[in-house]
């Protein structure tokens, strides 16, 4: 009988020591070793996907990703080294953990060849085109599902958002083409662009674990709109800030609450006041905490906004 727990702790230290992973950071990386939440980029569309290990067993909790849906190792090892068989897969895992000790084998600092940098260029090259030809209308539409009137926001961030039902892209791995619909939110700053797509299925919102696809670096979106401005929200995604922009008030997405410290970078001269915006579940509550810490020390007012219902502004 096939011990899959032994299986899969071995794997998650071969996958990380061997250069099958590529991580988002040298942060996440050590992360990873010490069995902590984490960045790697999917084997298959080459986007942001977070793992979770469990201390003592060494097997992910969870793997997500579109392609991947919720998976262990041995899925992760099977796309890696692109094995469709399972019996293979596991033949071949067995074959490696019995062979010569593992540590052996580690081979470290792998960081994305030539190949891996050009083909993140095509794809942020890919989104640009769906975002450029994107239809307005549908853009207005899909919208007002989310209770956002796209007429009320400024056209300086009317023009970083798109709707598109045909995405291209190329998976960093295995160089294949895929297409996916959704919301483009086009981000910058500093004079680096990059793009974050909301998935959808039809103009359905997708619910799924894999519905936010990042193309390029994680930026802040929303900066266009929040120059000049005084009192400025900071909040976690691109819909919430669109959604304060509606009520007329100026914002900026963070991209998730990984990215507090970054925010006094963010903001404009002009800003005199921040209101923290942030999600109202757990994790919102810690880093908002956090960052009101971060601007109180920098001599930065700051207001925390409370949501009555649902977990953040769109809501």
């Amino acid at each position: 009988m096939i011990d899959f727990r032994t299986l899969n702790s071995f794997l998650s230290d071969y996958l990380a020591n061997s250069g099958m992973l590529s991580f988002y950071s040298e942060k996440d990386r050590a992360s990873y070793s010490m069995g902590t939440h984490c960045y790697v980029l999917c084997p298959v569309c080459g986007a942001k996907t977070s793992s979770e290990m469990i201390k003592g067993t060494r097997r992910f909790k969870s793997w997500q990703c579109g392609h991947l849906s919720s998976s262990s190792p041995l899925d992760f090892f099977m796309l890696a080294e692109g094995i469709k068989d399972f019996p293979v897969a596991v033949r071949k895992a067995e074959e490696l953990m019995n062979s010569v000790p593992f540590e052996e084998k580690r081979i470290y600092h792998h960081k994305p060849d030539d190949k891996s940098l050009s083909l993140r260029k095509k794809n942020i090259e890919l989104a640009e085109k769906a975002f450029l030809e994107s239809d307005q209308m549908m853009t207005a539409a899909y919208l007002k599902t989310r209770g956002i009137d796209y007429c009320s926001l400024p056209e300086v961030i009317r023009r970083d958002i798109a709707y598109s039902s045909h995405i291209e892209q190329i998976s960093q791995s295995t160089g294949k083409r895929f297409f996916i619909s959704g919301v483009i939110f086009r981000n910058s700053f500093q004079g680096s662009v990059s793009f974050t797509v909301r998935r959808t299925e039809g103009m359905e919102y997708v619910h799924s674990d894999f519905r936010v696809l990042q193309i390029g670096k994680i930026l802040p979106f929303g900066i266009s709109g929040a120059i000049g401005a005084k009192t400025i929200a900071v909040t976690e995604g691109a819909f919430d800030a669109i959604s304060l922009y509606a009520a007329g008030l100026s914002a900026i997405s963070i991209s998730g609450v990984a990215n507090v410290g970054k925010v006094l970078n963010y903001l404009p001269e002009s800003c005199s006041k921040v209101i923290i915006a942030l999600d109202s579940d757990e994790a919102g509550e810690t880093a908002a905490f956090s960052l009101a810490g971060i601007l109180t020390a920098a001599g930065m007012p700051s207001e925390r906004l409370r949501i009555g219902k649902g977990k953040d502004v769109n809501e």
